[in-house]
Formats: C-alpha cells, sequence, structure tokens
C-alpha cells in the first residue's frame, strides 16, 4: 500500500459559513446551496474560480476571499454546467445548463440567450474551449463559436455526415486548424476525429476531413476519454495510454513514466495529467519536461502563474510544486458549510435554525440536514458511523418526509420515513419505531415496510405519527411512558398517504392525504388523546362553493398541504389552485363554507378568474398583515392580498435571484418577516416587508443601525404590537414621521418629505399603543444613527 505524507500550509479560510448573515434588509435575498462535488476548476491571473453541484464561487488568490457566484450577482438561474476564463477579454464565460451564457466582465454580468433561443436540436454542452478571444462551445449538434469580445455567436458548424447534427465530444484549435472529437456509431470505438484545417470553410460539412486516430479497430476493449492540445500538439487520451499527434499525422505515446492518467486538464497551454494518487505538470514546450508529485485528487490543474497546482481533494486545496520533494506541500481545502445537496423535499425553520429534508422516491436514501448554531449537521451520516444499520439486509433508511423538531431541544429530531420513525438526538439515532416495536403496523402493500409520513407533537408534547396504507388506523400517539396507541378512527382506514399536518389554534387537526386519493382527514381529538370515543373525525375530498348562486364542485387531483390565516380561516393548497375553508369550526356539523378567490381581469373588470387556477399550489404561508406567500409548482412565488383578490408580487426567474420557477415549500419565519424558499434546485431568504405582531415591546429592533453612507434602503422597526403608534424624531423633538404599524413591523424610509436623506445624527423613536379598556398605554423609546 502506498503512503502519502502531507505538508499542511494554511493559506485561507478553512470553512466559510454560506449563510452566516440572517439579519438581512427588507427586500434583500440570500442563497444558501450546496457546493459538494467540484466538476470544475479554473484559474486566471487573479483568481480560481470553481464549479461545484451547479454553482460557482471563486477564490482570491491575493485577499483570499472565498466568494460564492450566484443569481444574486446577476448570473441566470439555471445550474452552471460548464466554466472557463478567456484571459484575452478578462472574461468568465459561463454556460448553464438551459444553454444560457453569461459573461462575467469586471463584476458585470451580461446574459445571452441566443443559443437558448435557436432552432438548433441537440443543445447539450460537451465541452469548452478557448483560443484567443474566442470559446469553442461542443455540443449533441455540432460546434458553436462565441466571440467574447463582440459577446455574441460567431458561427455555428453542423459538421456530421451529409450536413446533419452530430455529437461533438471536444473541439480544440491548433495552428489554425480546428479538430473534433465526435461521435461515430459506425466505429468500434464509437468516436471520430475530423479536422478542419486553417483557411477552410468550417461551415461546409465537407471541409472537415477524417484523420487517424492513435487507436483503430479492431481492439474493442480501448476507449477514448479525452482530447487536449498543448505543447504544439494534439493530444488524445485512453484508458490505456495518452498520444500526441506528429505533424505527420502519426501519433506517439507521452504517457508520463509509463502511467495512463485518468484525466487532463491545460490552462495557458500547461498540460497537468492527473490520477487518483499523482499529478505531473508539463512543461509549456516539451511534453518530455514535468514536475511530478504524489498527492490524492480527483481533479487538478497546473497554475502557470503561482507554479502551485489548484486540486480537488474534499475541497479545493493548493499544491506548491516550487519544493523540490516528491510529496506535494498541500494546503488545507476551503470547505463550504452548506447542505449536502440542493433539491429537498420539505423545509422547516425553528428558532433561526433550517431543517430540511430530501425525497426522491421509495429507493431514495433519506438526506436530512439542519443548521445548529449557523453549522450544518447531516442526519444521514449515521449509516458511516453505525456499520450494523447498513449490514441488515432488509433496512434502508429510505424515503423521507417532513421532520418533527422537538420545541424543547433542537437537537432531538424525528424523521418520519417509510421504514419507520426514526428518532436522533444529537446526530446519533437512538431508535427505530416501526412495526416490531410499536403498535404500528406494516404497509398493505408490502409487509416489510411501516410507513410513517408525518409526526406531530401536542401542546403536552405527546407525540403523535400517522402510518398510512397499512392493515391498521391512521393515526397513532404515544405517552410519556414511551408506549403508542392506535386511534381507532374508522373514516381513516386504508387512506393511501398522510404526509402532512396541522393543528389549529382551536385545537382542530387537518392531515392531508396528497395523492391517489386526494383528501382532507379532519381531527377534533377534545383535548383526550389517549381516549378516541369522544373523538370527532371527517375526510374530504370534494368541497361545494357558491358561484353567482349555482353551487360547484370543486375536486382537486392533489392536496398538498393547509395553512390557518390570522382570522381562522383555513387555505387549502391544491394542484388546481388555492380553496379557502371559513366557519371551521362548524365543520365536523356540515356548516363551513368555501370560497375560490378571483382576481378581477386587468382587461375588464367585469369579470374574473379564479386565483391561480392552473397551477399547483405547494404551500401557503401568512405573513404579519394576513397577506399570502404562496408556492407554486413552475410559476414562482407569489404574494396576494389577505382575502387573495390581488397579486401584489410574483417572483420568477426572469425579475428576481429564484434559482427555479418550481417552488417546492415556503416557510414564513413569524418574528424577522423572513421568508425561507425552497425550490427543486436550492434554497433562498427574502426579507419581507412584515412580521407578526409581539404582545409587548420587549423585543423590539432597528435594523440597519447604524445606517451607514453606502445603505439606501428602508429602516425597519420590529417586534412591535399590531398597530402601534410609531413617532421618529430628531434630537431637538422636531418630528419626522409619524405612522401605525400593520403587524409587527413598521418600515422609514430614512427622508425627510421632500425626498432627501437624512442627515448624520442620532434619531428617537417612540412607540405607543392606544389605550386598553383600563386605559393602560405601553410605550417604548429607542435610537438609531445615522452615518454619511
Amino acid at each position: 500500500m502506498r503512503r502519502f505524507i502531507y505538508t499542511v500550509i494554511v493559506l485561507f479560510i478553512a470553512t466559510i459559513l454560506v449563510f452566516a448573515k440572517r439579519n438581512i434588509a427588507p427586500g434583500e435575498w440570500q442563497t444558501i446551496r450546496s457546493y459538494n462535488g467540484i466538476t470544475s476548476i479554473i484559474p486566471s491571473k487573479e483568481k480560481v474560480y470553481v464549479v461545484a453541484n451547479g454553482g460557482m464561487y471563486s477564490y482570491d488568490k491575493k485577499t483570499k476571499e472565498v466568494k460564492p457566484l450566484s443569481t444574486l450577482d446577476g448570473l441566470s438561474a439555471s445550474a452552471i454546467e460548464m466554466v472557463e476564463y478567456v484571459e484575452s477579454t478578462k472574461t468568465l464565460f459561463i454556460i448553464h445548463s438551459d444553454m444560457t451564457i453569461d459573461l462575467v466582465v469586471d463584476g458585470v454580468t451580461f446574459s445571452d440567450e441566443s443559443i437558448k433561443d435557436s432552432e438548433i436540436s441537440g443543445k447539450k454542452v460537451n465541452s469548452l474551449k478557448v483560443d484567443g478571444d474566442k470559446v469553442y462551445i461542443s455540443l449533441d449538434a455540432g460546434i458553436v463559436v462565441y466571440n467574447t469580445k463582440k459577446r455574441e455567436v460567431l458561427d455555428t458548424y453542423i459538421i456530421g455526415d451529409k450536413g446533419e447534427y452530430e455529437k461533438v465530444y471536444q473541439t480544440v484549435v491548433l495552428n489554425g486548424d480546428i479538430y473534433a472529437l465526435m461521435a461515430d456509431k459506425s466505429h468500434c470505438s464509437h468516436m471520430k476525429l475530423c479536422i478542419c484545417k486553417e483557411g477552410e470553410n468550417a461551415n461546409d460539412f465537407e471541409a472537415w476531413k477524417r484523420v487517424e486516430l492513435p487507436v483503430e479497430c479492431p481492439i474493442d476493449s480501448v476507449r477514448i476519454k479525452q482530447m487536449e492540445c498543448s505543447s504544439g500538439h494534439v493530444l488524445i487520451l485512453t484508458n490505456e495510454g495518452l498520444y500526441a499527434r506528429h505533424g505527420d499525422g502519426s501519433w506517439v505515446d507521452v504517457s508520463p513514466k509509463g502511467i495512463v492518467p485518468d484525466t487532463l486538464q491545460v490552462y495557458k497551454d500547461r498540460l497537468t495529467a492527473i490520477t487518483s494518487w499523482q499529478i505531473m505538470a508539463f512543461h509549456k514546450d516539451n511534453l518530455g519536461d514535468m514536475k511530478y508529485r504524489e498527492c490524492r485528487s480527483k481533479l487538478a490543474v497546473y497554475d502557470v502563474d503561482e507554479d502551485v497546482v489548484w486540486l480537488d481533494n474534499d475541497g479545493l486545496r493548493m499544491a506548491d510544486l516550487s519544493v523540490d520533494e516528491l510529496d506535494a506541500t498541500v494546503s488545507e481545502p476551503i470547505v463550504f458549510d452548506g447542505p449536502s445537496q440542493n433539491g429537498y423535499y420539505s423545509l422547516q425553520v425553528m428558532d433561526g435554525e433550517i431543517y430540511l429534508t430530501g425525497n426522491d422516491g421509495f429507493n431514495t436514501p433519506v438526506v436530512a440536514d439542519y443548521t445548529k448554531d449557523g453549522k450544518w449537521h447531516y442526519l444521514s451520516d449515521f449509516l458511516e458511523r453505525d456499520s450494523s444499520f447498513s449490514k441488515k439486509t432488509e433496512y434502508k433508511f429510505n424515503c423521507a418526509y417532513r421532520v418533527l423538531i422537538d420545541p424543547r431541544d433542537k437537537e432531538h429530531i424525528y424523521v418520519p420515513t417509510w421504514w419507520g420513525l426514526h428518532e436522533f438526538y444529537k446526530d446519533s439515532l437512538i431508535r427505530i419505531y416501526d412495526k416490531s416495536n410499536s403498535t404500528f403496523n406494516g404497509s398493505s402493500s408490502d409487509p416489510k415496510i411501516t410507513k410513517v409520513e408525518c409526526a406531530w407533537y401536542d401542546d403536552d408534547y405527546n407525540l403523535y405519527a400517522t402510518n398510512p396504507k397499512s392493515i391498521g388506523h391512521m393515526v397513532y400517539v404515544m405517552d410519556n411512558a414511551g408506549t403508542w396507541h392506535e386511534l381507532k378512527h374508522e373514516k381513516f382506514l386504508k387512506q393511501p398517504s398522510a404526509h402532512f399536518h396541522l393543528r389549529t389554534k382551536s385545537g382542530i387537526d387537518f392531515i392531508i392525504a396528497e395523492y391517489k386519493q386526494p383528501a382532507l382527514c379532519i381531527l377534533d381529538m377534545k383535548k383526550t388523546p389517549f381516549d378516541d370515543s369522544d373523538d370527532k373525525t371527517k375526510v374530504m375530498s370534494s368541497f361545494s362553493y357558491s358561484e353567482d348562486g349555482m353551487v360547484e364542485t370543486f375536486q382537486p387531483v392533489y392536496i398538498f398541504s393547509v395553512e390557518e390565516d390570522l382570522k381562522g380561516d383555513i387555505w387549502i393548497a391544491t394542484d388546481q389552485g388555492p380553496l379557502v375553508m371559513k366557519n371551521v369550526r362548524g365543520v365536523f356539523d356540515g356548516k363551513e363554507t368555501y370560497i375560490r378567490p378571483k382576481i378581477t381581469r386587468e382587461d375588464d373588470s367585469r369579470y374574473a378568474d379564479y386565483l391561480l387556477a392552473s397551477d399547483k399550489v405547494r404551500k401557503i404561508q401568512v405573513d404579519g398583515k394576513n397577506r399570502k406567500w404562496i408556492a407554486t409548482e413552475g410559476n414562482g412565488l407569489f404574494l396576494v392580498s389577505a382575502n387573495g383578490d390581488k397579486i401584489l408580487k410574483n417572483f420568477t426567474t426572469k425579475n428576481s435571484p429564484l434559482s427555479s420557477n418550481a417552488v417546492m415549500d415556503i416557510f414564513y419565519e413569524k418574528e424577522t418577516g423572513v421568508l425561507y424558499i425552497l425550490t427543486d434546485t436550492g434554497l433562498l431568504m427574502y426579507a419581507t416587508d412584515s412580521s407578526f405582531p409581539e404582545e409587548d415591546f420587549d423585543n423590539v429592533t432597528i435594523y440597519p443601525n447604524p445606517v451607514r453612507s453606502d445603505y439606501d434602503g428602508d429602516v425597519e422597526i420590529k417586534g412591535l404590537m399590531d398597530e402601534s403608534n410609531v413617532r421618529i424624531t430628531d434630537q431637538r423633538g422636531m418630528v419626522i414621521e409619524n405612522g401605525i404599524s400593520k403587524g409587527g413591523t413598521y418600515r422609514f424610509s430614512a427622508r425627510r418629505s421632500d425626498g432627501s436623506r437624512l442627515p448624520t445624527g442620532v434619531y428617537n423613536v417612540f412607540v405607543t399603543t392606544a389605550a386598553d379598556d383600563e386605559g393602560m398605554v405601553e410605550t417604548k423609546h429607542l435610537k438609531f444613527a445615522i452615518i454619511r
């Protein structure tokens, strides 16, 4: 076994908290994403750019600053596929999964959707190659040449047989000749190499001539892995050797020290060959002259400017080649502390900590991540720590649903899965409740499975869980002695799903059956959780409402969630828009009513359309002004008025930093007014202009304080009681603004009535309530500073 010795040099911060700042300004966005899995490292003279998990960050060589690059910097929303740096135009060239191109020049982003909008078929990017000002984009359809100086597509080469589309894996340019490594179904290696000589018309497919590869038929075991260009040679890497093409068309095996590299990287014509345990940096003019170092790496590129190799080994590291030692001198890694992935099923927030669950289906391993004091923890890691679970032949930690956090101790977490209810404490698995140690029943479709889809606490901290699609009943409760009790609600028998729960302020439980037989399962336990004899239950899958004197029926295909607003109405999220239940207390007697909110048409006020009737509404949250934030699976995020008759905002990838228009879950943090937004490609935070009212003035805050010269947003006063009187004065007592808060937040522009900015100074904020029934008034005096 080969031993590796690493000399550690500290060059930069080892861990970066990607969402350390939580007190964000009104209207400001923040992204929270995973940077696991580096796919590309791109050096430039001043920075190193890293592509990881569809995102990107940069490392400044001089300042050591590490900075994520995202939609907040003007980048397009879709995942980043590939990146190159064009030295001649100082342009960072980014191509996304939807074929949008971003050009970042001096911190300014220019977007180009010309390839995305074109009629070319096969718009999948396979590789990029820089030549002067141009970037050659190899696609499934051919080659697109992009001019970064003019910021436009220069040419498109469709070079398959008879001018048809044909996959191009890689393109390189040597002395004006263009080489294309292409698909070839007729060839045993399934690839062919074509060349268009300098001066020939590359738009003419007949100008592209096939040339010999280093390995020809009938060697079926040889696989061509990569093509590059360095030191005046076109290079082909196969699984048996590295070959250089000479001027006469012959190929020579130049495998360094007889070692076949796993992959190649080129920066400024300098070749780096990488295996899993070594890196080889070649001299520019001589492929026989190289620096060889033993070092573990998945990806590496030689940086001629610094005489170092940037590599991926559990994060971005730097290997110093200036020291004449066999073993590379390697830095500590840059590790972005963040979630383990970007696609999740559910989102929860408690006391500023984030809880995420991934669920991609029955056979997909659980991803359950959460934060503690701003640092990410991964519950799924217990399988690596405790091998006894992974060795169980019938055990699977698969198909998880919304986690339950113990409000008394946030490190005590339950994860419902199709393999039982998993109980964790401080990242360790304590126990699994399934059919073997509880009253839960096995699934009616697969006896090995104990399907638990959601869990919750009541006010007395009794633990509840749902066990749908089983041979028994659906709702179970555990007493303080740890014994589970099956609640016998006949109406809930054989429900296929029960993945979401909400308990109203009046104590009524709503359990959502999402699919197959979508329904609201409604339960009133009369505050006697272990006595089901007095329980009231109701199951509803269709709903009647009045429309122009007629009774209409609303029957959704999916019901995703429910939310209670400040008036006690229940907003139901369905695949056909929202539905509102009123008089909720009368639901068991059939006295509840339903409304489908309508929006008046802009083109004709005599008519109105049902609110988001063609949208899958995944989640609804209520803010401090009783407005509704609505997450849709396809059209982004909506803010509507309290009764749903006006659309106030619609955030999409076109007008906001949203990474996707598929918003799967949202959570409104009542204390701060921050909205957490979970899309199918990542998590974001947005500071809304409201928060829930407080019962007193003990937690009133002003942000920002002080207000500095570079800040031009609103000043937010939070933690107010509803309809508080707010008076702002200068030190002389001159009144600058009077107002009344709606919810728990009041916003102030920090300007005079004529629009001019307030000067440097200290300002007073007086907040008071209206007199109560006994004539009592609460007051609070605060101060904030402005520094211009």
